[in-house]
C-alpha cells in the first residue's frame, strides 16, 4: 500500500486546495497517470500516480490540506 500525499511544489508552499480528482474511487491506475488537481496561490497542476494499482479517495474535492495530508492510498 502506497500513501498518496498532498505534495510540496514550492518553497513557501504549505498547503493547496484539493482542485478535482481525475479517476473515480476504486478505479485502476497506472505509473505516472494523472489522478488529481491541486490549486495553489500561484498554479493549477495535476499530479501523477507514483505508483500502479487501485485507488481507494480519502479526501474531498474542494477543501484546503495541508502538504503532507493523506489523501488516498493506492493497493
Amino acid at each position: 500500500m502506497v500513501d498518496i500525499l498532498i505534495p510540496k511544489l514550492g518553497m513557501s508552499m504549505t498547503d493547496a486546495t484539493l482542485a478535482r480528482w481525475l479517476v473515480e474511487d476504486g478505479a485502476e491506475i497506472s505509473v505516472g497517470q494523472d489522478i488529481y488537481e491541486i490549486e495553489t496561490d500561484k498554479s493549477t497542476q495535476e499530479v501523477q500516480s507514483p505508483v500502479a494499482g487501485r485507488l481507494t479517495i480519502i479526501a474531498q474535492p474542494g477543501q484546503v490540506y495541508p502538504v503532507g495530508e493523506l489523501i488516498a492510498r493506492v493497493e
